[in-house]
């Protein structure tokens, strides 16, 4: 059997390298500029086929189809057809192989290396058509890995400690806020290492190696040289308070603390703390570290801050005060204003400058028995004057099952969530029939107007008319003299009594119904409360010259749906 030698292609390599790298070029050369005659052909054959494609489309693109896939079939034909021809060669060694076997193969060793040399050729040609195909993929993959290596790549800052790279970050920002976390947990051993200017250097740095702030600030102080150990800080709102080498003693302490407002044998509220606490482990200063009983003693301590109470019905200044342990004195110096007893359910009132260090909230299912306010309906009739007004039935307050979510902080109510409400009775309104008929003459008062005001003094003349100067929004009534009697202009019922030091000095504010309210002001006392109802010629305060007044006078206004109008459109003398 002749052996057949490799072609004058082959004989010249030196090298197997070599020899890789012309068989890669000659595939991505070769294979690419047959791909390209091929698409080119295609390219000149759809131009022509172009210009019949209305007439012709199916035939077109059916031409079209036929072409592409003939060329890749022939192409990969041509493949297959090398294969078995490698095949081919192969089978017919074997069958060689065999029938030296069976005339002695020991005899024929130069007929076996022949066989082996024909494999050889064979097993190579195969794996250089394999590497032929793996090759572009794999560099493919390879120049894929490469960009989105790259692509992961930013510039950062190396920064340096005593020579050495201690860490990357993205920026100086980074450095800042690390050295503000170390400055938190007030360390005077490190100061020298803070102080110190940083050493910087620019690189390229995938993002994964990053250093973010918290990190860098533990690295830094691991670099310091500073009496420093690993453990664990405690922030309250961010706020770092101490250090400790067990967390669990700390958290013991923590529960103990909330634990204390739970009332006994309440096993169902939820405890919570008001503020926002953290156990962050890293590395501390020595200095920082707290034993327990330090810890506990910490807790119970009060820091400056307002403690805020906020009014309930019910309520008043004197009950505030002695519930808080403060006198009435110091309620009022906290909350300027509170003097003239103008407060309001809803308001928020100051009750402590400090606060405790932590607070705790104890929320709890309550279900108690609530009061219904009872309604006041009006009856008119046009057989009695204005100055009629009966209370034809007494109002009842009702009563109600409530459920609720009641918060306390500190032991205060600081929200009510109600869930549900149960009538237990129903209130009873208050009726009140009250006349329409004009009242002409008082008996023992003053004349009224068509409208059904009367003169809210006995006698006394106009000082100042409606607008009698740039926001003067009454009628000024002067002349009675201070202490003299103020009369109800027409019946309703009292709204607002303000006691404090306002423009109007101190004031009444009745409603008279139909968006209608009359106001009362710079009265040396008032005779009424908020709630009350009065009849038309009652009287309701005594005339002064409190707030903005320059003498005893009443300053009268009349509000029809908010707005002031001229009282001397509506009252007369």
């Amino acid at each position: 059997m002749t052996v057949k030698t490799m072609d004058k292609n082959k004989a010249g390599f030196d090298s197997v390298l070599e020899y890789l790298y012309l068989r890669i070029y000659e595939f991505f050369y070769i294979t690419g500029i047959r791909f390209i005659r091929q698409m080119r052909g295609v390219w000149h054959f759809a131009a022509n086929e172009a210009k019949y494609l209305k007439k012709h489309a199916t035939e077109f693109f059916r031409h079209i189809w036929i072409h592409i896939s003939s060329s890749f079939r022939n192409f990969f034909i041509g493949k297959y057809h090398a294969l078995l021809a490698y095949r081919k060669r192969a089978s017919g060694a074997a069958e060689v192989l065999k029938s030296y076997k069976e005339n002695n193969l020991g005899e024929n060793l130069s007929a076996v290396g022949t066989i082996v040399h024909c494999w050889a050729i064979f097993v190579f040609k195969i794996l250089c058509t394999i590497f032929n195909y793996v090759a572009p993929i794999l560099a493919a993959v390879f120049l894929v890995a490469t960009i989105q290596y790259f692509r992961n790549l930013d510039y950062g800052l190396a920064l340096e400690s005593n020579g050495k790279t201690i860490a990357y970050i993205k920026s100086e920002s980074t450095y800042d806020e690390a050295e503000q976390i170390i400055r938190s947990r007030a360390s005077t051993e490190v100061d020298s290492v803070i102080n110190a200017a940083p050493k910087y250097s620019v690189v390229p740095v995938s993002s994964g190696n990053l250093t973010e702030p918290d990190e860098l600030a533990n690295i830094i102080l691991r670099n310091s040289g500073a009496n420093v150990y690993e453990g664990y800080g405690l922030y309250i709102d961010d706020e770092f308070i101490c250090s400790t080498d067990d967390a669990d003693s700390i958290l013991t302490a923590l529960d103990e603390y909330r634990e204390q407002y739970r009332e006994d044998g309440d096993t169902e509220s939820k405890m919570q703390f008001v503020q926002k606490i953290s156990i962050v482990d890293g590395v501390y200063p020595a200095s920082s570290i707290m034993a327990t009983s330090e810890f506990k003693t910490l807790l119970n301590t009060e820091i400056e801050g307002e403690k805020y109470y906020t009014v309930e019905s019910g309520d008043a200044p004197l009950s505030i005060a002695a519930y808080f342990g403060v006198s009435y004195r110091e309620l009022c110096n906290m909350n300027p204003g509170l003097e003239s007893g103008d407060i309001h359910v809803g308001d928020k009132l100051i009750v402590s400058k400090s606060v405790s260090l932590l607070n705790v909230t104890n929320t709890k299912r309550e279900v108690y028995n609530e009061e219904i306010p009872y309604t006041t309906t009006y009856t008119k009739t046009d057989k009695q004057y204005t100055t009629y007004a009966k209370v034809t039935r007494q109002g009842v307050p009702g009563e109600q099952k409530v459920t609720a979510l009641v918060t306390y902080e500190d032991g205060v109510v600081v929200n009510r969530q109600v869930l549900t409400t149960e009538v237990i009775t129903e209130p009873i309104a208050r009726e009140i029939t009250v006349g329409t008929k004009a009242v002409l003459v008082p008996s023992d008062k003053n004349n009224a107007s068509s409208s059904g005001f009367i003169w809210p003094t006995i006698g006394g003349y106009v000082s100042c008319p409606f607008h009698g100067y740039k926001g003067h929004t009454g009628m000024d009534i002067a002349g009675c003299g201070y202490g003299s009697n103020i009369y109800a202009a027409a019946s309703g019922t009292v709204v607002k009594v303000v006691w404090g030091k306002t423009g109007y000095g101190y004031y009444v504010i009745i409603d008279h119904g139909d968006g209608i309210q009359t106001l009362y002001g710079h009265n040396s006392n008032i005779y009424v409360k908020v709630g009350q109802y009065v009849n038309q010629g009652d009287v309701i305060a005594a005339m002064g010259s409190t707030g903005n007044s320059t003498g005893n006078h009443c300053h009268f206004e009349i509000r029809i749906n908010g707005a002031c109008v001229n009282p001397a459109n509506y009252v007369s003398k």
